[in-house]
């Protein structure tokens, strides 16, 4: 039986799971269009992994799969894992004990995370090409000399 928390541990997790509510609030309510900034976006014109994550996060709430796949489906498990995430910390608070090992479990990932960011950017470049090819997403801005550029390279 793992040993109660201490009141630095429920901070935490109450803060996690407030905080992950008041995200999804917030994507759930928002005034449609408004999506967080992105820098490289801005600079480049071009869409980084995870422009879209905003709509697609909201289309994922709104129960729009396919919507949410389509602008980025990367959105689709990090929506997922921070839900599940936000409910383990939140049953934790409520039973006064840990239910995993946090520390030991983000020890076992590392070997994986060159897998991770490989796969990652693997993911990404069709991303890039999709937005390049059907600008209608709205995800690249082929104004930017950048992606224009890219765009005719591409064969847009």
């Amino acid at each position: 039986m793992r040993p109660p928390l201490l009141p630095h541990q429920k901070a935490i997790r109450w803060v996690l799971a407030l905080g992950v509510a008041g995200v999804l609030a917030f994507l759930e309510f928002k005034p449609d269009g408004a999506g967080l900034p992105c820098a490289f976006h801005s600079m480049t014109g071009l869409p980084c992994a995870f422009c879209g994550g905003t709509r697609s996060a909201c289309a994922l709430l709104d129960g729009d799969l396919a919507r949410a796949w389509q602008t980025n489906a990367l959105a689709i498990p990090l929506v997922l894992t921070a839900i599940a995430a936000a409910l383990g910390a939140l049953f934790e608070n409520l039973r006064g004990r840990a239910l995993l090992d946090w520390a030991a479990l983000g020890g076992k990932w590392k070997p994986f995370a060159p897998l991770l960011v490989f796969v990652f950017v693997l993911w990404w470049i069709p991303h890039l090409v999709s937005a390049l090819r059907s600008p209608e997403a709205g995800l690249a801005d082929l104004s930017n000399p950048i992606a224009a550029c890219i765009a005719e390279w591409v064969g847009r």
